[in-house]
């Protein structure tokens, strides 16, 4: 058992590891959350005993992405470690070596999003919702978390949850193949769990070694990314628009 003030993990039969996004009200990252998810799929790709995982939230909504209320005030050193947060989290989700399933109810937005695009199979329980909103709050995206998106939607889909910041519904996102199934609300964990017993059956080095290679160029340019942090000055994320942006999407989503 993994537990935190945010998520809890707990081995399962079949080495499948439950992992429960738990951080109330919507599960918000911030820098460190980024950094400790980064780290635990770190160390779960050398776990022997865990064979496949599945991710799921305990709350209404899967994920709402980064903590406005705290990024709004973020200054140039700051705006750089949450780009940083991203880019290592995502980079070790979406480069994880075994099977990563997950289960959405409620919406997964933005930050909370790409979770979900990084993930081997996903299940959506009818109400939830997929969006990218980085334009509604006044930024453009992390460099790396673009070729996430690319690798995962069509050219045409890419420009369309982009570029409006509009959520797809459940039914959307599986026409568009964000999402492999739709359930009834309450059954994407059961279901999730049922898959990745499946998952878990397949030979983990033949796995691993298909995943790597369908997504090699995308985990390239996310280390490129990370390295290039590592060597840089702080630059700046936010723009002039970003702080008001940012405080008008907290006013319309909490009146």
């Amino acid at each position: 058992m993994i537990k935190s003030d945010w998520l809890e993990a707990e081995l399962l039969s079949g080495g499948i590891l439950h992992l429960q996004l738990r951080k109330a009200p919507v599960n918000a990252f911030n820098t460190a959350t980024l950094i400790e998810l980064g780290e635990l799929f770190c160390r779960l790709k050398g776990d022997e005993k865990v064979k496949a995982i599945v991710m799921s939230s305990a709350l209404k909504v899967f994920s709402a992405g980064l903590n406005l209320k705290e990024a709004r005030h973020f200054d140039v050193s700051e705006q750089t470690a949450i780009l940083n947060g991203f880019h290592y989290c995502f980079l070790q989700m979406f480069s994880f070596p075994k099977p990563l399933i997950v289960a959405v109810e409620g919406a997964a937005i933005a930050g909370g999003f790409f979770p979900v695009l990084c993930s081997d199979y996903r299940i959506a329980g009818f109400n939830a919702t997929f969006g990218l909103t980085e334009v509604k709050v006044g930024v453009g995206f992390p460099t790396g978390l673009v070729e996430i998106v690319r690798s995962m939607m069509s050219p045409n889909d890419m420009r369309l949850i982009m570029q409006t910041g509009k959520p797809f519904s459940a039914k959307q996102a599986l026409k568009v193949q964000i999402v492999d199934e739709c359930v009834r609300d309450g059954e994407a964990l059961r279901l999730a769990l049922v898959i990745a017993k499946d998952y878990a059956d397949l030979p983990p080095i033949a796995y691993a070694t298909v995943k790597q290679q369908v997504r090699a160029p995308v985990i390239q340019t996310l280390k490129e990314q990370m390295n290039k942090a590592a060597t840089s000055k702080p630059q700046p994320w936010f723009n002039k628009e970003t702080s008001a942006a940012m405080a008008h999407m907290i006013e319309s989503t909490t009146s």
